[in-house]
């Protein structure tokens, strides 16, 4: 009997510190009818309440103390206010600020990354929750989110003409200023030889070996095998921007060149990462190390 309220104590006690524990993650917070606790931890009485289907402008992070490598730093993004897809989820909580406000939530783990993510990570139990930083800095209607894409979309086809119109004169200046003698291929690439070849003639369908170095006009360097210290190996033929394949095929192993690229032998009017504006003329400085059959190399 003895033994029996031991063990029964035993338990009670557990359940106790997990309640206490609950109740000071959980201090200071209010809990909705459907299990979401939530405090409003910078307020904004005034601010504009989100509604159903509007662009939610946001800052979130959360994080689980169950697991320290389950984190998703604060970073903004945006979103649209939906119904919510489980009891207590993220939807919910967006509801609960106004323009301008800040909180912190806890949501139910496992249904957060079922629902809104569909896969479970391992570490994650039923009563788990996860620790919502949320700042709503700005509500757009879906009427006022579009006007705003159109101007943007005005804005960006503006800088692409101003682009384009740009990209002629910069790089008839750097012709000029480099004092490039050498006259553009029919596609109007600059071919400019530094070091003649007398290995294999590179062709399409051989396997090439190739060391450069990708600047822009200006000289900035925005990629290089030569300083990763590995040259890049593939089949001629395809899958490179057509100017540096184009390069590459008037070359013979062992070869150096300079390869002067005008936009529309590279990635025209797409912008590649932050170094690579659109209508951007590229310059490669290129070494052919090696010619082989693709039964060979392999």
């Amino acid at each position: 009997m003895k033994r029996l309220s031991f063990i029964a104590f035993a338990i009670c006690a557990v359940v106790l510190v997990f309640a206490a524990c609950g109740e000071k993650k959980f201090k200071g917070f209010t809990k909705t009818s459907t299990g979401l606790y939530y405090k409003i931890t910078t307020k904004n009485p005034e601010g504009k309440i989100p509604q159903i289907d509007d662009y939610l402008y946001l800052e979130v992070s959360f994080d689980a103390d169950f697991d320290s490598t389950l984190t998703f730093p604060m970073r903004e993004m945006t979103d649209i206010l939906m119904p919510s897809v489980f009891e207590g989820d993220v939807y919910e909580a967006y509801s609960l600020l106004k323009e301008g406000e800040e909180g912190e939530f806890y949501i139910q783990a496992d249904s957060f990354f079922l629902k809104m993510t569909g896969g479970l990570p391992p570490s994650v139990k039923p009563e788990d929750v996860l620790h919502f930083r949320i700042k709503l800095n700005e509500v757009k209607t879906p009427e006022e989110f579009e006007q705003e894409m159109a101007i943007k979309r005005q804005e960006y086809e503006a800088m692409l003409a101003e682009s384009k119109a740009a990209e002629a004169a910069a790089l008839a200046s750097y012709i000029a200023e480099q004092k490039i003698t050498v006259k553009p291929t029919a596609s109007g690439l600059y071919y400019v030889e530094m070091l003649k070849g007398n290995g294999a003639k590179a062709e399409n369908g051989k396997q090439v070996s190739v060391h450069y170095t990708g600047k822009l006009l200006d000289g900035t360097v925005f990629d290089s095998s030569v300083e990763r210290g590995e040259p890049i190996e593939f089949v001629l033929g395809g899958g490179m921007i057509p100017g540096f394949i184009e390069g590459i095929l008037l070359m013979k192993e062992g070869g150096k060149a300079t390869l002067v690229l005008p936009s529309a032998l590279a990635y025209g009017e797409r912008a590649v990462g932050d170094m690579i504006p659109p209508y951007t003329p590229l310059v490669f400085e290129v070494e052919l190390l090696k010619v082989s059959d693709v039964a060979a190399a392999e």
